[in-house]
């Protein structure tokens, strides 16, 4: 081919031609937002590392997951915070647990119109934040949290949860999950499987919790080193073959490695979770420095996609909703 008659600035030029040949379009089905809904709130209230970014009180998470239905967002990620937490995570598997009454009442209003993906990460609801049942020693117990865990997938499923995300990171907690679903009739509910690392950006978000307190032990005892990628994709692997329908990477950034060899070498979908960390960079390098907030939340979530995500949980999901 002649050299002189490649030139690819021609096809750049023009905005609209540049649009024509965009590779990569982030739509509104991409999105799936991210809400903290706490039981022990009245009205809602702001974290203060993410502005802009609240936790909800149960009545106020419905109304929330109303309007971003309306902006036409069909998909809501939610983050339980229960009033009691104890060593056994009760809450999450009880009647009245916070995940059960605001997924209840979201179909109650909105029926099938959105898709709800529950958060089940043990740390939410036992008292010491660790991700499974414990022994006098603090290591956690298989049998146990597995048990645990099943107890979760039929009561969230009961609820009207439509994807049970296993997010505490145990051996067997697909398999678990997927066995108690499918015995309880609910075969039709989705799991999500779930990567996640051993991530600093985690901090940013330490208001998630009802005392506003941060991580004081070392998750790397069941979370993913930042610098591996074979013990992930064995675990993805792994939830794959026990049943998961999806495979969550938690954080995305900076792991789009990660999503683009899950993408290609298991054939299901992926979600990739834009957690607190992004949100906090980008709103107050908006706020004190010179960065673009809307230029460059797009410009994330939309690598997220050309990494392989089907499927997007971010906090900025209302405002891209107006953007697009």
């Amino acid at each position: 081919m002649n050299p002189l008659r490649v030139k690819a600035r021609r096809l750049k030029i023009k905005l609209p031609m540049r649009r024509m040949i965009r590779e990569t379009q982030l739509t509104l089905d991409d999105l799936i937002y991210s809400i903290s809904v706490d039981a022990n709130l009245e009205k809602p209230v702001e974290i203060q590392t993410m502005p802009g970014i609240f936790r909800f009180p149960i009545k106020a998470a419905v109304e929330k997951v109303k309007e971003i239905l309306d902006l036409g967002i069909h998909a809501v990620y939610i983050i339980g915070i229960p009033k009691k937490k104890d060593n056994k995570a009760s809450d999450a598997y009880s009647s009245n647990g916070v995940v059960q009454q605001v997924s209840q009442r979201i179909k109650e209003m909105v029926g099938d119109d959105i898709v709800i993906i529950g958060d089940s990460y043990l740390g939410y609801f036992t008292d010491h934040q660790i991700g499974g049942i414990l022994d006098e020693k603090k290591r956690i117990l298989d049998k146990p949290t597995l048990e645990t865990v099943r107890k979760i997938a039929v009561k969230w499923a009961e609820s009207g949860v439509d994807v049970i995300c296993c997010s505490t990171m145990v051996d067997g907690r697909v398999q678990a999950a997927r066995e108690a679903l499918d015995e309880a009739g609910f075969d039709e509910t989705l799991i999500m499987g779930s990567i996640k690392f051993n991530s600093a950006f985690y901090l940013a978000g330490a208001g998630f919790t009802a005392t506003g307190e941060s991580y004081s032990y070392d998750k790397g005892v069941y979370y993913f080193d930042p610098a591996n990628s074979e013990d992930p994709m064995r675990m993805a692997r792994l939830d794959v073959e026990q049943g998961a329908d999806i495979i969550n990477v938690k954080p995305a950034t900076p792991y789009y490695d990660i999503i683009y060899m899950i993408k290609n070498s298991f054939g299901v979908p992926v979600s990739a979770y834009s957690i607190s960390g992004d949100y906090t960079m980008v709103s107050f390098g908006s706020q004190k420095g010179n960065l673009n907030e809307k230029d460059c939340v797009l410009e994330l979530l939309t690598s997220m996609k050309r990494a392989g995500a089907d499927m997007i949980i971010n906090y900025w999901a209302p405002k891209v909703a107006k953007w697009l």
